[in-house]
């Protein structure tokens, strides 16, 4: 699952093989996503919008749910709701830096979500490769031989 380790911030950022793909559940006032190998989470709330303040900006979307329906999203589902989730779950959640190596690639932005603490605490520990410097991969991943900017 992650090809490899880069020194992001105060943590690390994981490159992982292929984006990470959800199966939607709704619970309630929560749509949440999980991931294939139970690691990675997304969390949506509903709160009915009011003028001027929309979920997203009002971009609408649609989340598929595992049971086949689909919840058409225009500014009602905000990212959130991490705690019902853990308590849902049974399960701490912490914030993750991650990005597919393909989507790096294309543009090299990472992207945040939330993971089972046990599930990437075991991910990090099984990582047996070199942890980059952020500045040195992008180089790297771009044929360059040497860093642009500070990292």
């Amino acid at each position: 699952m992650s090809r490899q380790l880069l020194k992001f911030n105060d943590g690390v950022a994981y490159v992982l093989d292929k984006p990470i793909e959800y199966k939607y559940y709704q619970q309630g006032d929560l749509i949440i996503g999980i991931d294939d190998s139970c690691t990675f989470i997304k969390s949506y709330y509903y709160d009915r919008p009011s003028p001027g303040f929309y979920a997203f900006g009002g971009h609408k979307f649609d989340i598929p749910l595992e049971n086949g329906e689909v919840v058409h999203c225009y500014g009602q589902w905000w990212d959130g709701g991490y705690e019902k989730v853990e308590s849902l779950l049974g399960e701490e959640l912490v914030s993750v830096t991650y990005r597919d190596i393909q989507s790096l690639e294309n543009c090299f932005v990472f992207t945040g979500s939330c993971a089972i603490k046990d599930s990437i605490e075991k991910l990090r520990q099984t990582y047996t490769g070199e942890v980059y410097e952020y500045r040195a991969y992008e180089a790297m991943l771009k044929g360059r031989d040497y860093p642009v900017g500070k990292g």
